[in-house]
Protein backbone atom coordinates (compact mmCIF):
# COMPACT_ATOMS: atom_id res chain seq x y z
CA UNK A 1 0.00 0.00 0.00
CA UNK A 2 1.32 3.43 -0.91
CA UNK A 3 2.51 5.57 1.98
CA UNK A 4 0.05 8.36 2.84
CA UNK A 5 0.87 11.83 4.16
CA UNK A 6 0.44 12.46 7.87
CA UNK A 7 -2.18 14.92 9.07
CA UNK A 8 0.37 17.18 10.73
CA UNK A 9 2.28 17.45 7.43
CA UNK A 10 -0.85 18.63 5.64
CA UNK A 11 -1.62 21.10 8.42
CA UNK A 12 1.92 22.45 8.21
CA UNK A 13 1.62 22.97 4.45
CA UNK A 14 -1.73 24.70 4.92
CA UNK A 15 -0.19 27.03 7.50
CA UNK A 16 2.69 27.92 5.19
CA UNK A 17 0.23 28.75 2.40
CA UNK A 18 -1.84 30.89 4.78
CA UNK A 19 1.10 32.73 6.36
CA UNK A 20 3.36 32.99 3.32
CA UNK A 21 6.56 31.67 4.88
CA UNK A 22 7.90 28.69 6.79
CA UNK A 23 9.18 30.89 9.60
CA UNK A 24 5.82 32.59 10.23
CA UNK A 25 3.90 29.31 9.91
CA UNK A 26 6.24 27.65 12.42
CA UNK A 27 5.67 30.47 14.89
CA UNK A 28 1.88 30.25 14.44
CA UNK A 29 1.90 26.49 15.11
CA UNK A 30 4.47 26.74 17.94
CA UNK A 31 7.07 24.70 16.09
CA UNK A 32 10.70 25.33 15.26
CA UNK A 33 11.54 26.35 11.72
CA UNK A 34 13.82 23.32 11.11
CA UNK A 35 11.04 20.97 12.28
CA UNK A 36 8.57 22.65 9.90
CA UNK A 37 11.07 22.38 7.05
CA UNK A 38 11.67 18.68 7.70
CA UNK A 39 7.92 18.06 7.78
CA UNK A 40 7.45 19.60 4.33
CA UNK A 41 10.48 17.77 2.92
CA UNK A 42 9.04 14.48 4.18
CA UNK A 43 5.67 15.33 2.62
CA UNK A 44 7.36 16.06 -0.70
CA UNK A 45 9.19 12.74 -0.45
CA UNK A 46 5.93 10.85 0.12
CA UNK A 47 4.21 12.60 -2.78
CA UNK A 48 7.24 12.44 -5.05
CA UNK A 49 6.89 16.06 -6.23
CA UNK A 50 8.12 19.47 -5.03
CA UNK A 51 5.38 21.55 -3.41
CA UNK A 52 7.11 24.79 -2.44
CA UNK A 53 9.77 27.10 -3.86
CA UNK A 54 11.33 30.19 -2.35
CA UNK A 55 10.05 33.26 -4.19
CA UNK A 56 10.36 37.01 -3.83
CA UNK A 57 7.36 37.04 -1.48
CA UNK A 58 8.38 34.03 0.60
CA UNK A 59 7.35 30.39 0.15
CA UNK A 60 5.27 29.88 -3.00
CA UNK A 61 3.46 26.82 -4.33
CA UNK A 62 4.86 25.01 -7.33
CA UNK A 63 2.55 23.89 -10.13
CA UNK A 64 2.21 20.52 -8.38
CA UNK A 65 1.57 22.32 -5.10
CA UNK A 66 -1.30 24.30 -6.61
CA UNK A 67 -2.83 21.07 -7.91
CA UNK A 68 -2.46 19.40 -4.51
CA UNK A 69 -3.77 22.28 -2.36
CA UNK A 70 -7.57 22.04 -2.99
CA UNK A 71 -7.59 18.26 -2.44
CA UNK A 72 -5.54 18.69 0.72
CA UNK A 73 -7.95 21.34 2.03
CA UNK A 74 -10.89 19.05 1.31
CA UNK A 75 -9.29 16.23 3.31
CA UNK A 76 -8.48 18.49 6.27
CA UNK A 77 -11.90 20.17 6.23
CA UNK A 78 -13.70 16.82 6.16
CA UNK A 79 -11.57 15.42 8.98
CA UNK A 80 -12.10 18.52 11.13
CA UNK A 81 -15.85 18.40 10.51
CA UNK A 82 -15.96 14.69 11.32
CA UNK A 83 -14.30 15.39 14.67
CA UNK A 84 -16.71 18.26 15.28
CA UNK A 85 -19.68 15.99 14.49
CA UNK A 86 -18.50 13.37 16.98
CA UNK A 87 -18.17 16.05 19.64
CA UNK A 88 -21.66 17.33 18.84
CA UNK A 89 -23.18 13.91 19.42
CA UNK A 90 -21.87 14.00 22.97
CA UNK A 91 -22.64 17.69 23.52
CA UNK A 92 -26.00 18.38 21.91
CA UNK A 93 -25.94 22.18 22.13
CA UNK A 94 -22.40 22.69 20.81
CA UNK A 95 -20.80 22.66 17.41
CA UNK A 96 -19.74 24.75 14.43
CA UNK A 97 -21.97 25.77 11.52
CA UNK A 98 -20.64 27.74 8.58
CA UNK A 99 -23.02 28.66 5.77
CA UNK A 100 -23.46 31.09 2.92
CA UNK A 101 -26.47 33.19 2.03
CA UNK A 102 -27.45 35.76 -0.57
CA UNK A 103 -29.03 39.16 0.01
CA UNK A 104 -32.67 38.22 0.64
CA UNK A 105 -31.94 35.93 3.61
CA UNK A 106 -29.33 38.37 4.94
CA UNK A 107 -31.73 41.31 4.64
CA UNK A 108 -34.69 39.51 6.12
CA UNK A 109 -34.85 36.48 8.40
CA UNK A 110 -31.31 35.20 8.93
CA UNK A 111 -30.47 37.55 11.84
CA UNK A 112 -33.63 36.55 13.75
CA UNK A 113 -33.08 32.85 12.99
CA UNK A 114 -29.53 32.98 14.34
CA UNK A 115 -30.62 34.90 17.44
CA UNK A 116 -33.36 32.37 18.28
CA UNK A 117 -31.10 29.44 17.46
CA UNK A 118 -28.34 30.57 19.79
CA UNK A 119 -30.81 31.12 22.61
CA UNK A 120 -31.36 27.35 22.50
CA UNK A 121 -27.91 26.17 21.40
CA UNK A 122 -25.89 28.57 23.49
CA UNK A 123 -22.49 27.08 22.72
CA UNK A 124 -22.97 26.76 18.97
CA UNK A 125 -20.56 28.76 16.86
CA UNK A 126 -22.12 30.16 13.67
CA UNK A 127 -20.26 31.79 10.79
CA UNK A 128 -22.15 33.41 7.89
CA UNK A 129 -20.67 34.31 4.51
CA UNK A 130 -22.76 36.72 2.43
CA UNK A 131 -22.54 36.31 -1.33
CA UNK A 132 -24.00 34.79 -4.45
CA UNK A 133 -23.68 31.11 -5.34
CA UNK A 134 -21.13 31.78 -8.09
CA UNK A 135 -18.80 33.36 -5.52
CA UNK A 136 -19.29 30.78 -2.74
CA UNK A 137 -19.52 27.55 -4.73
CA UNK A 138 -15.82 26.73 -4.39
CA UNK A 139 -16.01 27.05 -0.60
CA UNK A 140 -19.11 24.83 -0.57
CA UNK A 141 -17.37 22.26 -2.74
CA UNK A 142 -14.29 22.19 -0.49
CA UNK A 143 -16.37 21.76 2.66
CA UNK A 144 -15.64 25.20 4.06
CA UNK A 145 -19.40 25.83 4.04
CA UNK A 146 -22.01 23.39 5.33
CA UNK A 147 -24.72 24.74 3.06
CA UNK A 148 -25.87 27.74 1.02
CA UNK A 149 -29.24 29.45 0.77
CA UNK A 150 -29.87 31.69 -2.22
CA UNK A 151 -30.62 31.88 -5.93
CA UNK A 152 -29.74 29.04 -8.29
CA UNK A 153 -29.60 29.22 -12.09
CA UNK A 154 -29.22 26.52 -14.78
CA UNK A 155 -25.84 27.85 -15.93
CA UNK A 156 -24.18 26.82 -12.63
CA UNK A 157 -23.74 23.03 -12.42
CA UNK A 158 -24.84 21.50 -9.11
CA UNK A 159 -24.47 17.81 -9.94
CA UNK A 160 -22.54 16.95 -6.77
CA UNK A 161 -25.00 18.86 -4.56
CA UNK A 162 -28.52 18.46 -3.26
CA UNK A 163 -30.59 21.31 -4.70
CA UNK A 164 -33.57 21.66 -2.34
CA UNK A 165 -35.97 24.12 -3.93
CA UNK A 166 -37.63 26.55 -1.51
CA UNK A 167 -39.58 29.16 -3.46
CA UNK A 168 -39.78 31.41 -6.49
CA UNK A 169 -39.51 35.13 -5.78
CA UNK A 170 -40.51 38.00 -8.06
CA UNK A 171 -37.89 40.72 -8.49
CA UNK A 172 -38.06 44.48 -8.84
CA UNK A 173 -35.93 47.62 -8.85
CA UNK A 174 -35.87 49.41 -5.48
CA UNK A 175 -35.17 52.98 -4.45
CA UNK A 176 -35.68 54.97 -1.29
CA UNK A 177 -39.08 56.60 -0.99
CA UNK A 178 -38.93 60.03 -2.61
CA UNK A 179 -36.01 59.15 -4.89
CA UNK A 180 -35.97 61.41 -8.00
CA UNK A 181 -36.32 58.32 -10.22
CA UNK A 182 -39.09 56.66 -8.17
CA UNK A 183 -41.71 57.13 -10.92
CA UNK A 184 -39.60 55.92 -13.83
CA UNK A 185 -41.34 53.43 -16.09
CA UNK A 186 -38.47 51.80 -18.00
CA UNK A 187 -34.95 50.54 -17.41
CA UNK A 188 -33.67 52.96 -20.04
CA UNK A 189 -34.57 55.84 -17.73
CA UNK A 190 -32.42 54.27 -14.99
CA UNK A 191 -29.33 53.41 -17.03
CA UNK A 192 -27.47 56.54 -15.88
CA UNK A 193 -28.35 56.13 -12.19
CA UNK A 194 -26.21 54.94 -9.27
CA UNK A 195 -26.53 51.19 -8.65
CA UNK A 196 -25.51 48.75 -5.95
CA UNK A 197 -25.40 45.21 -7.37
CA UNK A 198 -24.29 41.92 -5.82
CA UNK A 199 -20.93 40.58 -6.98
CA UNK A 200 -21.56 37.69 -9.36
CA UNK A 201 -19.28 36.18 -11.99
CA UNK A 202 -22.15 34.03 -13.28
CA UNK A 203 -25.79 33.29 -12.57
CA UNK A 204 -28.78 35.47 -11.77
CA UNK A 205 -27.23 38.85 -10.98
CA UNK A 206 -24.81 38.55 -13.86
CA UNK A 207 -27.87 38.27 -16.14
CA UNK A 208 -29.52 41.21 -14.34
CA UNK A 209 -26.51 43.40 -15.05
CA UNK A 210 -26.76 42.58 -18.76
CA UNK A 211 -30.47 43.44 -18.69
CA UNK A 212 -29.90 46.83 -17.03
CA UNK A 213 -26.99 47.79 -19.26
CA UNK A 214 -27.64 46.12 -22.65
CA UNK A 215 -25.41 48.65 -24.42
CA UNK A 216 -22.85 49.13 -21.67
CA UNK A 217 -22.77 51.67 -18.86
CA UNK A 218 -23.31 55.38 -19.51
CA UNK A 219 -20.61 57.87 -18.46
CA UNK A 220 -22.87 59.21 -15.68
CA UNK A 221 -23.58 55.75 -14.31
CA UNK A 222 -21.98 54.63 -11.03
CA UNK A 223 -22.05 50.96 -10.06
CA UNK A 224 -20.76 49.50 -6.79
CA UNK A 225 -20.52 45.73 -6.52
CA UNK A 226 -20.56 44.01 -3.15
CA UNK A 227 -22.04 41.31 -0.96
CA UNK A 228 -22.95 43.20 2.20
CA UNK A 229 -26.61 43.71 3.08
CA UNK A 230 -25.62 46.45 5.54
CA UNK A 231 -23.68 48.45 2.95
CA UNK A 232 -26.47 47.96 0.42
CA UNK A 233 -29.03 49.34 2.86
CA UNK A 234 -26.92 52.42 3.64
CA UNK A 235 -26.25 53.21 -0.02
CA UNK A 236 -29.91 52.80 -0.99
CA UNK A 237 -31.38 54.82 1.87
CA UNK A 238 -28.72 57.50 2.27
CA UNK A 239 -26.88 57.82 -1.05
CA UNK A 240 -29.69 57.35 -3.60
CA UNK A 241 -28.40 54.08 -5.07
CA UNK A 242 -30.82 51.74 -6.81
CA UNK A 243 -30.94 48.02 -6.07
CA UNK A 244 -32.47 44.91 -7.65
CA UNK A 245 -34.06 42.51 -5.18
CA UNK A 246 -37.10 40.36 -4.38
CA UNK A 247 -40.38 42.26 -4.09
CA UNK A 248 -40.94 40.73 -0.66
CA UNK A 249 -38.27 43.09 0.69
CA UNK A 250 -40.87 45.87 0.94
CA UNK A 251 -42.67 43.79 3.61
CA UNK A 252 -39.65 43.84 5.95
CA UNK A 253 -40.78 45.91 8.99
CA UNK A 254 -37.75 48.20 9.20
CA UNK A 255 -37.74 48.81 5.42
CA UNK A 256 -41.38 48.91 4.37
CA UNK A 257 -41.74 52.65 5.05
CA UNK A 258 -38.37 53.50 3.53
CA UNK A 259 -38.29 51.56 0.24
CA UNK A 260 -40.39 51.85 -2.89
CA UNK A 261 -40.58 49.70 -6.02
CA UNK A 262 -39.89 51.59 -9.26
CA UNK A 263 -42.75 50.73 -11.68
CA UNK A 264 -40.69 49.79 -14.74
CA UNK A 265 -42.54 48.11 -17.61
CA UNK A 266 -39.91 45.42 -18.11
CA UNK A 267 -40.40 42.20 -16.15
CA UNK A 268 -37.29 41.10 -14.33
CA UNK A 269 -36.52 37.37 -14.17
CA UNK A 270 -37.79 35.50 -11.12
CA UNK A 271 -35.33 34.27 -8.51
CA UNK A 272 -35.37 30.54 -7.76
CA UNK A 273 -34.23 30.09 -4.15
CA UNK A 274 -32.80 26.82 -2.88
CA UNK A 275 -30.87 25.23 -0.06
CA UNK A 276 -27.67 23.73 -1.48
CA UNK A 277 -25.52 21.18 0.31
CA UNK A 278 -23.13 18.42 -0.68
CA UNK A 279 -24.67 15.12 -1.70
CA UNK A 280 -21.97 12.75 -0.46
CA UNK A 281 -21.00 14.38 2.85
CA UNK A 282 -23.57 14.26 5.68
CA UNK A 283 -24.37 17.43 7.58
CA UNK A 284 -23.58 17.68 11.27
CA UNK A 285 -26.55 17.51 13.67
CA UNK A 286 -26.25 21.20 14.55
CA UNK A 287 -26.18 22.20 10.86
CA UNK A 288 -29.31 20.10 10.20
CA UNK A 289 -31.16 21.86 13.04
CA UNK A 290 -30.22 25.29 11.74
CA UNK A 291 -31.36 24.33 8.23
CA UNK A 292 -34.73 23.25 9.67
CA UNK A 293 -35.15 26.68 11.28
CA UNK A 294 -34.18 28.40 8.02
CA UNK A 295 -36.78 26.39 6.07
CA UNK A 296 -39.53 27.46 8.46
CA UNK A 297 -38.48 31.12 8.43
CA UNK A 298 -38.24 31.18 4.64
CA UNK A 299 -41.70 29.65 4.25
CA UNK A 300 -43.15 32.33 6.54
CA UNK A 301 -41.39 35.10 4.60
CA UNK A 302 -42.63 33.87 1.22
CA UNK A 303 -46.21 33.79 2.51
CA UNK A 304 -45.98 37.60 2.53
CA UNK A 305 -44.86 37.79 -1.10
CA UNK A 306 -46.68 40.44 -3.09
CA UNK A 307 -47.67 40.34 -6.76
Amino acid sequence: MRELPKTNQLKNLRAIIQHGSIRTAAQALHQTQPAMTRSIQELERILGVPLLVRGVHGAELTTMGRIFEPRMNLVLNELERALDELEQIGRDSEGLVTFGCSHLPAFTFIPDVIKSFQEIYTSARITVAEGQLSELLASLRLGRLDFFIGIVTPDISLREFVDEHLAVSQFAVFARKGHPLSNSTSLSELSGAKWYLPTASAGFYNDIETLIFPNGKEPTCSVIFGNSATIAEQLILNEDYLFVGPKVMVTIPHLQHKLSIIPIKEKLPDGYYSLIYRRQQPLTPIAKRLMDDIRLAYTELMSRQIV
